[in-house]
Order: structure tokens, then sequence, then C-alpha cells
């Protein structure tokens, strides 16, 4: 009986906590050049490989924001993916690359390598106007 109690409490003891140790980041807001982005936060490899893969539509003020633990030349792909994309990579607040990827063919799928390492890239609808060097705010919610 004593065994049952004791995984009762852990089980409420878990249940009453978890909240407050998931600290999992799930959207953020990005400004650049004074146009506000809501993005969908994928900051584990099984989120970053599905990014917007499969979806028909983007809102224009919406994207994704890809988060890594490293700094690199972090590869994108266009698998699966069925809008137009900027790929953009983020380095110490500021765009340090740019590519407009279109969606998958039966055929190809676009990929890009930068040349330029970076911790973040954000995707968001093409042809957004933004440019090399433009200043990034962040700001991370849960």
């Amino acid at each position: 009986m004593r065994n049952w109690k004791l995984i009762i409490f852990i089980i409420i003891i878990l249940a009453v906590s978890y909240p407050f140790i998931s600290k999992k980041q799930t959207a953020a807001q990005i400004e650049i050049k004074g146009k506000v982005i809501n993005a969908e936060i994928a900051d584990n490899d099984i989120e970053r490989a599905k990014g917007l893969s499969d979806r028909d539509y983007l809102a224009p003020d919406s994207g994704m924001l890809f988060i890594f633990p490293n700094t690199d030349r972090h590869r994108f792909w266009m698998k699966d993916t069925k809008i137009p994309l900027d790929i953009i990579w983020i380095n110490d607040n500021k765009i340090v690359e740019i590519a407009t990827l279109q969606p998958q063919n039966e055929n190809d799928i676009p990929s890009y390598t930068p040349k330029n390492k970076a911790n973040y890239v954000l995707e968001i609808n093409a042809n957004s106007g933004f440019n090399l060097g433009d200043m990034v705010q962040m700001n991370l919610k849960k």
C-alpha cells in the first residue's frame, strides 16, 4: 500500500510542476524594417525537418523561426513545400543571407546552402523586401 501512495504522490507532483518545468518557446514576434512577423518556433530536429512543408498557405505576417544550438551554415530545402519562401539567415540580430526558393515539383527539390553562418533562420512568404544587413528584433514567447 505504501508504494501506491508514493507513486500517486510522484504523479501529483509531476502534474502540478509540469507547467513550470516545461519552458519550450512556442512563438516569436520578429520585427524587421518596421514589419512585424508572428513566427512559430522550430527548435528541435523533428520540427526543423518538418518546417513549413505540406502547407498550402502562409499568412502575410506569419512565418517560422528556426532556432539552432550552434552558429553554422545551416542548409535548407523545400521538400514537400507548396509555397515560395524567403529563407533568411540571421546572426547577431542582423540578416546575413537571403534566398528565395520556389516550391518543390516532381523532379526537383530546391535547396540552398548559405555562404554565411547563422544561429537563426526565418522562413516567410517570398519577396519580403528585406535586405542583407537589415537589423532584426526578436521577442520569444512561451
